[in-house]
């Protein structure tokens, strides 16, 4: 439980530090004086200041902010205010966020791949053609009922390692060396929890005559052996990728949330991301390095969704202002709806947290 606590508030908080990095960054560069840059939510355990901003840390442990100085109408003559900025330069700070997550997610990918991970979604061998630079296991991840594997005590999860002589790289080359046993007895060399056992399982004929031994496998990428040089372009396609797998959820998140009023069973809030968060730590660097990935590009889409309260909803004012050539809507109306927007995604966060808590009991 504490290793789940403990997992999630660093992986999350590092990536909406890297969030809060992007909106500092340009609010630096657009000659926005930055009143706090905190790490955590308040209140406040210690701060310094420095340059005109207080670094602080704060005492809920879960990701930061940053406050701006001059976010009212009253500020729009004053030079180091965010309100007296033109347009492009607040689109700048708004968006800073989201780019900095995308540039994360981007390096980091290419850092991984460097480092052997395998890809987030796509097939490894689109980009490694040669089965030999790719580590991988068959893993178990399904029985049929009262089959010759169900029977002989395989389980999901189990690694097919080998079988006498003959090691399995392929799904492929393990059905077919099923096919070739017709049936006689098999002795599987299998790994479970990071021991290995002997399996002894005797193929049965299905309906069609061929053999079987009623097992559902996969190929489970270890580590892949990439071409260094090629390691760039293969990042930029997988995050696009994931850009695109994510946007099409989030759309039909926000498409069934308004045309059923109900929230997606597989929705999950930050009980639910711990619990993922602890599961994914199990299974070793790579896995936690996607996962780091994954919800960096994850939290950059989400923030770009146009709903007050998010970096997509000020965005919506600044193309407005930008559109009516510098006049901008007035301060009390946008807070306003930002207000309520942040209060309805405290509301949502609450509903999701709960329904995750409930699936945990």
């Amino acid at each position: 439980m504490w290793l789940a606590i403990i997992s999630f508030i660093i992986i999350f908080s590092l990536v909406v530090f890297v969030h809060e990095i992007g909106h500092f960054y340009f609010a630096r560069r657009a000659g926005v004086r930055v009143e706090e840059f905190g790490f955590g939510l308040p209140p406040r355990l210690w701060g310094r200041k420095k340059g005109g901003t207080i670094y602080s840390i704060n005492a809920i442990p879960f990701g930061g902010f940053v406050r701006l100085y001059g976010e009212g109408d009253e500020f729009r003559q004053e030079k180091q205010a965010f309100s007296s900025k033109k347009p492009w330069p607040k689109l700048t700070i708004v968006v800073g966020g989201v780019l900095m997550n995308l540039l994360f997610g981007l390096i980091a990918m290419m850092i991984g791949f460097w480092s052997g991970m395998p890809p987030l979604i796509t097939p490894v061998e689109k980009y490694v053609a040669d089965p030999a630079r790719v580590e991988s296991q068959i893993v178990v991840v399904g029985l049929v009922d009262n089959s010759a594997a169900a029977k002989a005590g395989l389980l999901p999860g189990d690694f097919i390692i080998s079988s006498g002589n003959q090691s399995f790289i392929l799904p492929s080359d393990f059905q077919n060396y099923i096919q070739a046993q017709v049936t006689k007895p098999i002795q599987l060399l299998v790994k479970r929890s990071n021991q290995e056992l002997s399996v002894q399982i005797t193929p049965l004929r299905n309906s069609d005559g061929k053999p079987e031994i009623g097992v559902l496998i996969d190929r489970n990428v270890e580590k892949a052996n990439y071409v260094w040089w090629q390691v760039p372009w293969f990042a930029l396609q997988e995050t696009l990728q994931v850009l695109w797998l994510v946007a099409v959820s989030i759309g039909g998140l926000i498409y069934k949330l308004f045309t059923t009023a109900s929230l997606p069973a597989e929705l999950s809030g930050p009980v639910g991301i711990a619990k993922i968060t602890a599961d994914v730590v199990q299974l070793g660097w790579f896995r936690v390095l996607q996962f780091i990935i994954f919800l960096s590009l994850n939290l950059g889409v989400v923030n770009l969704v146009p709903f007050p309260g998010l970096d997509g909803g000020r965005l919506i004012f600044v193309l407005v202002e930008f559109f009516r050539k510098g006049k901008n809507i007035p301060g009390h109306i946008e807070n306003a709806i930002n207000t309520a927007g942040f209060l309805l995604l405290i509301l949502l966060i609450a509903v999701v947290t709960y329904k995750d808590i409930m699936k945990l009991i």
